[in-house]
């Protein structure tokens, strides 16, 4: 995947919500 600067700090600002959202998906799979 290529560097992108402006991806980066977006995926970052969203870092926090998406792994809380991840943590909720297993939690309704197990």
């Amino acid at each position: 995947m290529p560097e992108m600067p402006e991806l980066e700090t977006i995926k970052r600002s969203l870092e926090p919500h998406i792994k809380g959202r991840r943590i909720d998906d297993v939690e309704l799979l197990m």
